[in-house]
């Protein structure tokens, strides 16, 4: 792929739907983000259909929704809402499915749990956990206060899950209208991020896991200080090994491509350039903070200053583990990384 991603498919409009394989609809849903939009899967399912991911929970969005179960649905029934992982632009409607549908929720383990913890004020919801971490990381106080001023408050923007899901798990193979879709799970960007393959229709629907341009968030959090999410993400990456190589690949993001293993080892490689890069600004003592420049060759707006130091941190703490890094608590109450 070394002129990028193969794209079959034009874009798609807010709200517009297209059929990519026979009985597979791709939806394109806003979000309020830098990143703004979803990309959603309808699947027909013998006498109903399959959600994968709802999007985010916005009057536009439902209004999006509303529309599709007019037009789109044909009068048949919402049989399960598959949802990839908790992150809000995924999960956050799932609670208004399960209600209007009686629909029940397809997530992992600990998707399911993560959820269930930012609804209620978790740590990695928690606000002042969070931006306590990143101050120690070297955010100062301009970047906390438009971080406040940005970050979504995720008790209210994920709705109300049920008290029952119904549990998916590494390997599984769920039928989806007579196809066999195997689970592939994956950590990194999210603790057990779910993947679905199949190998008779030569799709991969691949969530956030594998996106065609940008990278995948691989964030350090605040509720794990010294995880290695990133050795996490390249490690489960080996798992989509048996995908054909001219596989249809469905992402959250951007459109539908071709080119999987390409696009992996790309992957692959741009995270390498960033471990470099991390480790020779290392050379003097950084903080996540002082390292973003190094690794990252834009502009940041205040919320995707979070992402960033959230990657800063991932790609430090994977050099700790591999032992070239070490990580020092300072007197000045900050963390600073240096080369071993």
């Amino acid at each position: 792929m070394a002129n990028g991603p193969d794209y079959p498919f034009a874009r798609l409009e807010y709200g517009e739907a297209m059929e990519v394989a026979p009985g597979i609809h791709w939806l394109r849903m806003p979000l309020p983000f830098a990143l703004n939009h979803i990309n959603l899967w309808l699947l027909e399912d013998g006498d109903g259909w399959t959600v994968i991911d709802t999007g985010y929970n916005s009057d536009e969005t439902r209004a999006h929704w509303q529309a599709y179960f007019t037009d789109l649905l044909g009068g048949k029934n919402i049989n399960r809402v598959i949802v990839t992982h908790f992150h809000p632009d995924h999960v956050s409607l799932a609670g208004w499915f399960a209600e209007d549908w009686d629909a029940p929720i397809w997530m992992t383990y600990s998707e399911w749990m993560q959820a269930q913890l930012n609804r209620h004020g978790g740590p990695t919801a928690d606000i002042e956990t969070r931006l306590k971490f990143y101050t120690e990381n070297g955010m100062n106080e301009a970047g906390v206060q438009g971080y406040r001023d940005t970050r979504p408050d995720f008790a209210r923007i994920i709705l109300p899950l049920p008290s029952t899901f119904v549990r998916m798990m590494d390997g599984d193979v769920i039928d989806i209208n007579g196809d066999q879709w195997v689970v592939i799970t994956g950590a990194g960007h999210s603790p057990e991020h779910a993947a679905l393959w199949c190998a008779d229709r030569n799709l991969l629907i691949s969530g956030d896991q594998i996106l065609p341009r940008i990278s995948t968030n691989i964030s350090l959090q605040c509720n794990e200080p010294d995880g290695d999410p990133l050795g996490l993400y390249l490690d489960s990456l080996h798992k989509f090994a048996d995908v054909a190589d001219d596989a249809l690949v469905l992402p959250s993001h951007d459109r539908p491509f071709y080119g999987i293993h390409d696009r992996i080892q790309a992957l692959r490689d741009h995270h390498d350039e960033r471990l470099e890069a991390a480790f020779e600004f290392c050379a003097t003592p950084a903080t996540a903070i002082d390292m973003i420049p190094a690794i990252f060759n834009r502009e940041m707006d205040q919320h995707q200053l979070g992402f960033a130091i959230g990657e800063a941190l991932a790609h430090a703490n994977n050099l700790v583990v591999k032992g070239r890094l070490s990580k020092e608590y300072c007197d000045d109450g900050l963390i600073r990384y240096r080369q071993a």
